[in-house]
Order: structure tokens, then sequence, then C-alpha cells
């Protein structure tokens, strides 16, 4: 198990680098690649290479005495933390591209209580809270 710098991340690059944590992860080695770099199991929401150099990489060592220690349970940085609505399913999804910003992906959410019509895009990264819904849409065909 490894930790990675969230420099490899494209949704960290909007925040400045004093508010992230220092690793991400930690993440299992699937194996050796060359001399110097490995691969490693990533999340299939994370859009990149999965190999990486051993200067990006941090032994992950888990607490004996404290499981829980290692695991971060706050919210993603720059992430809104709760929403007072209630998501009642995702219809679509876009990858927004401009020039000079990282490409980020928005969900059209319907909300409960609100017409189909008045659904609105939000960003991937602050539906932290409905990863299951997410999840569930984006293993549908």
């Amino acid at each position: 198990m490894v930790k990675l710098l969230p420099q490899q991340f494209q949704v960290f690059r909007q925040v400045h680098k004093g508010l992230l944590r220092k690793y991400e992860g930690p993440f299992p080695i699937l194996n050796k690649v060359g001399k110097v770099s490995y691969k490693v199991k990533l999340p299939p929401k994370l859009k990149i290479h999965p190999v990486f150099y051993v200067s990006m990489l941090k032994p992950y060592h888990k607490d004996t005495e404290d499981p829980s220690r290692g695991e971060t349970h706050r919210a993603p940085t720059a992430v809104v933390t709760s929403f007072e609505r209630e998501v009642e399913r995702i219809m679509a999804d876009r990858v927004i591209r401009k020039r000079g910003i990282p490409s980020y992906r928005e969900l059209l959410v319907q909300w409960k209580g609100v017409l189909e019509n008045e659904a609105s895009w939000e960003k991937e990264a602050d539906l932290w809270q409905f990863k299951d819904l997410i999840r569930r849409f984006d293993e549908e065909p």
C-alpha cells in the first residue's frame, strides 16, 4: 500500500497547495513497471495513468493500535460539505474542457421535489456525499 502526492490529481490542481493534504490514499500496488516505477490500483473515477515514479509514492504504514488513524473522514478540500436538498436521480454527465483550466466532470442532477426540467448541472467533486448514486449511474449501460 502506498500514498500518492496530490499533484497527480487534476481535481486538486484548482486548489492552492497549502490547502491540500500531503498525500492521498492509501492505494494498493499492482506490480513493478521498470526499475523505478510502480502500477497502482486507482478508483475508476480518477482518470489518470496508474503508473507512478517512486518519488511520487510514499509507503503506507497502518497504525496497529488505532486503525482509523490513517483514514480521513473529512470532506475533500474545497468541496461543498452539505446540501440542503436530496438527489432523486442523476440524469446525464458531461466533461467540461476549457483552455488553461483542467477538465472536470459535471452531472445533471434531478433534486427531490423539483420538476425534471429544473434539474441542474453540478460538479462531480461537489457531489461527494452522493458517491453511491454516482457509482450506480456510472455502472448503468
